[in-house]
């Protein structure tokens, strides 16, 4: 593998010998056919080069709000394991819901405590309602203390 001068060539360059030879340069590279210049090279007397485009480390507003739909979810569901199962826990999935189908944010855990706070809320409820009734039945039961 040498080039017509007996020189050895790059097998992974593209095209020949003396080609692109500006691109070459150390931090330099192609996209597409177009030269690029790497963003964070070094200039005269030491001083950084131009930052990249974008946020600067921020995610993109959407998945912002689909995280922010994400972790209220989590809190309600996770505060519907203890305090009003039943309001809270279908609340939870809501958002969990609506985060992962609009903003496609992972909520897995907003909609499992969810169910489960929402499950625990309606035992509660029944439990609650079977005492009331017992104890309504009870109330009302024929008293034998007249013999």
């Amino acid at each position: 593998m040498t080039s017509p001068s007996e020189e050895p060539r790059n097998p992974y360059s593209s095209g020949q010998q003396g080609q692109n030879q500006q691109y070459q340069q150390p931090g330099y590279y192609e996209l597409n056919g177009v030269p690029q210049q790497p963003y964070y090279n070094q200039q005269a007397h030491g001083q950084p080069g131009p930052y990249p485009p974008g946020n600067f480390g921020y995610p993109p507003a959407a998945h912002f709000e689909g995280a922010q739909l994400a972790q209220t979810s989590m809190i309600l569901g996770i505060l519907s394991l203890f305090v009003a199962g039943v309001i809270l826990g279908p609340i939870a999935i809501s958002k969990a819901n609506k985060a992962e189908r609009g903003f496609n944010t992972a909520a897995t855990v907003g909609k499992v405590t969810g169910w489960i706070g929402t499950i625990f809320g309606i035992l509660w409820v029944a439990y609650f309602a079977f005492m009331f009734l017992g104890l309504l039945a009870f109330s009302m039961e024929p008293s034998f203390s007249e013999f």
